[in-house]
């Protein structure tokens, strides 16, 4: 018994199929029909949209228009001006280049299509319904191109089922539209939704249009990006403070194409790391550059993502450039309300002399800053710091007490300041582990008389698996018997704790699932758990001169503003604010 036949489908079943591979929903009819007025040099692009861009799509430019002896062919299958030959897709720069927007938008909707180039007496039109052409007719209209798209799958009423609300349909055409005008950002844009206008925006350089799309919650919470080299980045990216839960305020252009790119979201989540809570990502709008010849943009049917050439070089330049910006920033947390500055969140900026404190923002340090004289808390762990970043941005801070046995409260320059001393002493304790390891330092601290340690079943089992991880971070342990360990020395910042808890203490970390910071490694993992339970705590009584040698050690750290869990070590109550409060400065 034989199957069915194989037969060629009829044209209409074939331009509806290829269809679905374009034309999703709305936001993909916006999607083409933008970055066609864009590759026709369009330097004004309005959009109107009703019922969701189900009723209506309509994208007017003053684009180069198409001339009337084309118009019919631009409705055809592969029809493009962009590409001649498939040596061509290897070095294409144009955001459309398929051949495949209008015919598959006119092949699920009613279509008609108004268009002037500039060296035309007269527009023409053209109306295509179902993928059903009308001939072309003159027209009066101005210069360039206006498209209008109506009652989108009306044929195909099954597509339609598979549509979101119209409330999100309606937000990913606003999606669309932010994520176009970001590849574009010299051409002015403007999206009216029923009559009302939802979006406008000017030209503008890409860094004023990138905090535009961030919007005015987080636009003040941002760092300027610029780096120039095999890998080219600008744009903007979110202090710590503004992490969000999504990656909705996550956008990448590269090489002037908006695209979705896993790659650059894992480097940028690398950059942050210890900066930000688990759980929370980065806000970042970034235009990446590479050699055209680099890039192959033909991967996806809707051009939402592209692959590079050389993956491990772009990620290591990202992660490299964006933690150079965030070294040099001052990411001081504010209180919430509180007044924001132009530099960033937090920022003790040195235009501001009331807010800041001696030293704060210029390249010489002074008092405050570097490793403290005598070796900070931990007598028989010296500090190794180096004095860097070489332009400090720790703001110059004087010790007035504790608060709940917990904070240590401060006076920057007339700012109010508070300093969670746990989270403060373990990015100290942290970054000092990782300091002797790469300057080859000994780890260990010998104990006078070794400890020994009886192992349940689990805990014998993650001493054999961890064996190079414990005796790297500083832990000697020597077996002794069944189910029984030696140990013979701890990690030296942990000299003064008791062995036998903090190893057990240690071990409980890493065998018990919890992470509350994801490690890039075994021996970060217990680097974490060994200076989280070495750090003093809540509720930890400290006289002044430790509160001071812990700002002094905690100002020459690599990354002084948040702990490696991503929880801020230090929160500033602007003096401004504290007036208002009580009504001296209205």
């Amino acid at each position: 018994m034989t199957g069915p036949r194989i037969e060629v489908l009829p044209p209409a079943a074939a331009e509806r199929i290829a269809a679905g591979e374009v034309v999703e929903r709305p936001a993909s009819v916006v999607k083409e029909l933008i970055e066609n007025s864009l590759d026709a040099g369009a330097r004004r692009i309005a959009i109107e949209i009703d019922g969701a861009g189900s009723r209506l799509v309509r994208v007017s430019d003053d684009g180069a228009g198409i001339p009337a002896e084309q118009l019919a062919v631009a409705f055809e299958r592969f029809a493009t001006s962009k590409i001649r030959s498939a040596d061509d897709l290897r070095r294409v720069s144009t955001y459309g280049f398929r051949g495949e927007a209008l015919p598959s938008i006119a092949a699920v909707a009613r279509v008609t299509i108004v268009t002037r180039p500039p060296d035309a007496d007269t527009a023409a039109t053209l109306t295509v319904t179902g993928g059903v052409r009308q001939a072309a007719a003159a027209a009066s209209a101005a210069e360039g191109t206006t498209v209008t798209v109506e009652d989108l799958f009306y044929n195909t009423p099954a597509r339609q089922r598979f549509l979101k609300s119209p409330g999100r349909e309606s937000a990913v055409i606003v999606e669309t539209v932010q994520a176009l005008a970001l590849a574009a950002p010299a051409v002015a844009f403007r999206l009216v939704d029923a009559g009302r206008e939802i979006l406008w925006m000017p030209p503008e350089p890409f860094e004023d249009r990138a905090r535009r799309v961030l919007g005015p919650a987080l636009k003040d919470h941002t760092l300027a990006i610029d780096a120039h080299g095999l890998t080219g980045i600008t744009g903007v990216l979110g202090t710590p403070q503004v992490a969000q839960a999504r990656r909705s305020h996550q956008w990448f252009v590269v090489n002037g194409r908006p695209v979705r790119s896993p790659l650059l979201a894992r480097a940028l989540d690398q950059a942050y790391h210890t900066l930000i809570p688990d759980g929370r990502v980065p806000a970042a709008v970034l235009h990446v550059r590479v050699a055209q010849e680099l890039l192959d943009v033909n991967i996806h049917p809707r051009k939402a993502e592209v692959r590079f050439a050389e993956e491990r070089v772009v990620f290591n330049d990202m992660v490299r450039e964006v933690r150079r910006v965030l070294h040099a920033a001052a990411l001081v947390h504010t209180a919430p309300g509180t007044a924001r500055t132009a530099g960033g969140a937090g920022a003790l900026a040195a235009s501001d002399p009331e807010a800041v404190g001696p030293g704060a923002g210029v390249a010489e340090p002074s008092a405050g800053y570097g490793p403290p004289p005598g070796g900070g808390l931990d007598a028989a762990a010296p500090s190794l710091w180096a004095p860097e970043p070489a332009i400090s941005t720790w703001p110059s801070i004087r010790v007035l007490g504790q608060l709940g046995l917990t904070y240590i409260v401060g006076d920057a320059g007339g700012d109010l300041v508070l300093i969670d001393q746990h989270a403060a002493h373990e990015r100290v304790l942290y970054e000092r582990l990782l300091a002797r390891r790469r300057a080859g330092e000994a780890q260990a601290q010998g104990l006078v008389t070794p400890a020994v340690v009886e192992l349940s079943a689990a805990e014998e089992t993650l001493v054999s698996e961890l064996g190079p991880a414990l005796a790297a971070v500083g832990f000697e342990v020597d077996p002794f018997g069944r189910a029984t360990v030696r140990l013979l020395a701890v990690p030296a910042i942990a000299a003064d704790r008791d062995a036998i808890t903090l190893f057990r203490s240690c071990l409980a970390d890493l065998g018990g699932g919890r992470e509350e910071h994801a490690a890039r490694d075994l021996e970060e993992r217990l680097a974490i758990a060994t200076a989280c339970h070495t750090a003093v705590r809540a509720g930890d009584r400290l006289d002044h001169a430790k509160m001071t040698a812990l700002l002094d050690e905690l100002a020459g750290a690599e990354d002084p503003y948040s702990c490696f869990h991503g929880r801020p070590t230090i929160v500033r109550l602007r003096g401004r604010d504290l007036e208002r409060w009580f009504y001296r400065r209205m």
